[in-house]
């Protein structure tokens, strides 16, 4: 079986066969699972489904995973950290995960402080799991990178950021995307050298059926760096949708020696801290040197981002949150905070750790999470928030996002979909900045899942109905 040029059919005993051709910009567990959903929905010979990621350090998302350091094998799941099995088809791709040993149930020493708002169910519901050597470890493997060919029925585009689309009214009105790759693409790169680059057509076809986006920022408007430059009907129609976005900073510390606690992880009553996980705790993450990620608060994170804005409030130009500023002023003040738990004894059972037997700081770092979940009850009008650069924020008080199940709109309708669909323009969004589902990876998975499924069904109605 050959493809042509294009990635438009395949020849196969004198036999022309069409493919369906998708694209999804966004390789988090949302993209990763809408994948896989069409090319079983469809099947491997019919479908050409092609993932476009921007990250840095690959496919992930909001579930990604860090080596800054490999010689000194410093590890970190920088933004998920864990996840939960709350729904009977969700936890049945769990155990298939698990059957393949891409995830395990994440055991340890897990505490709460008493009156604590818990970190998604933790420390009293488990069981929580993780992809074993990391969170991304699930989207590779779902992504089957080891087959990442032009005749595969999923090709993934690393380093790659999406642009702009277009319609070609001459092909039925099926996009082609626009978009840089490289230095360019990455979020955290100087205006300067992503503004010179100049986008050029990405990807196996210049005429994909349908796109499926799954990063919230990519209905932005054009300001921000990662806007896709979609059509604003359907923008409007995604940002009405998601309504306010919860933030969160996490920051990456590894320590000279172990710290002299016992704890995997926990959820602490803290202004500036909500969660600490410890890496060498989860299944496949030993580490030689002591790492631990600390989640923010988002009332932490909304008085930073208040600080220092991403667009320029005089001249509107996007600006970068770069690595220099993520460790000394984030970075700095949840490193600072979380020394002060262990002084406390809050992360050892109550026995106080002197500031001077704390190790010393090997490497710090630190990532920003503009959209890191949706508000609580996000489909409702929110007013414990703040507007900032035009994007709605909300503290998220009082709410633990466990367990995972399907949430009601505003206005009651349980028949809402789990994804924004706009099936005249074949646009469709998913993800759980959307979802009906409670925020959370769960819910991110279960949207990609059924919009694929809906997708589905509507190009295969189509192929009936031109037979």
């Amino acid at each position: 079986m050959a493809s042509s040029s294009s990635g438009e059919e395949v020849y196969n005993n004198n036999e022309t066969t069409s493919y369906h051709r998708i694209a999804i910009i966004g390789g988090g567990i949302t993209g990763a699972c809408a994948a896989s959903t069409l090319v079983e929905k469809l099947g491997e010979n019919r479908v050409r489904v092609d993932v476009f990621d921007q990250g840095r350090s690959g496919v992930g998302g909001r579930s990604s995973h860090r080596n800054r350091t490999p010689s000194q094998n410093l590890r970190w799941d920088h933004g998920c950290q864990f996840f939960r099995g709350d729904t009977p088809r969700f936890q049945k791709l769990v155990q298939s995960w698990m059957e393949e040993g891409i995830v395990e149930e994440w055991k340890g020493t897990f505490t709460g402080e008493e009156g604590v708002v818990e970190f998604f169910g933790l420390p009293s519901q488990p069981p929580f799991y993780v992809g074993v050597g990391g969170m991304d470890a699930i989207q590779k493997q779902v992504l089957s990178n080891d087959h990442n060919n032009d005749d595969s029925p999923i090709r993934v585009y690393t380093g790659t950021r999406v642009s702009s689309l277009k319609q070609n009214t001459t092909t039925q009105n099926k996009w082609t995307l626009y978009g840089v790759d490289g230095t360019a693409a990455y979020h955290d790169s100087a205006e300067s050298t992503a503004r010179v680059a100049i986008p050029t057509p990405i990807g196996r076809s210049h005429d994909y059926d349908a796109v499926i986006v799954t990063d919230l920022s990519s209905s932005f408007e054009s300001w921000h760096r990662a806007s896709a430059g979609l059509p604003d009907r359907f923008c409007q129609k995604v940002r009405q949708r998601a309504g306010s976005r919860t933030p969160l900073f996490s920051c990456m510390i590894a320590f000279e020696r172990p710290l002299d606690v016992s704890t995997s992880a926990a959820t602490v009553w803290h202004d500036d801290i909500w969660f600490v996980a410890r890496t060498k705790d989860k299944p496949g993450m030993n580490t030689i040197h002591d790492c631990w990620t600390i989640v923010s608060t988002p009332k932490f994170a909304i008085r930073l981002i208040e600080e220092t804005p991403m667009q320029d409030p005089m001249t509107g130009e996007f600006l970068p949150q770069e690595n220099n500023y993520l460790t000394t002023i984030p970075g700095a003040q949840l490193e600072s905070a979380f020394r002060q738990l262990l002084c406390e004894g809050r992360l050892s059972g109550g026995k106080l750790i002197p500031e001077e037997e704390i190790p010393k700081t090997l490497f710090l770092d630190a990532q920003r999470w503009g959209s890191a979940l949706p508000a609580a009850r996000h489909l409702n009008p929110n007013e414990t928030g703040t507007v900032l650069s035009g994007v709605s924020y909300d503290f998220c008080p009082n709410t633990s996002f466990a367990p995972t199940q399907m949430e009601k709109s505003s206005n009651g309708d349980d028949e809402v979909l789990s994804f924004v669909a706009d099936t005249e323009q074949m646009l469709f969004q998913a993800g759980d900045m959307v979802s009906t589902y409670t925020p959370g990876f769960e819910g991110a998975a279960l949207s990609g899942i059924d919009a694929s499924e809906y997708l589905s069904t509507l190009l295969l109605s189509s192929t009936t109905e031109n037979k």
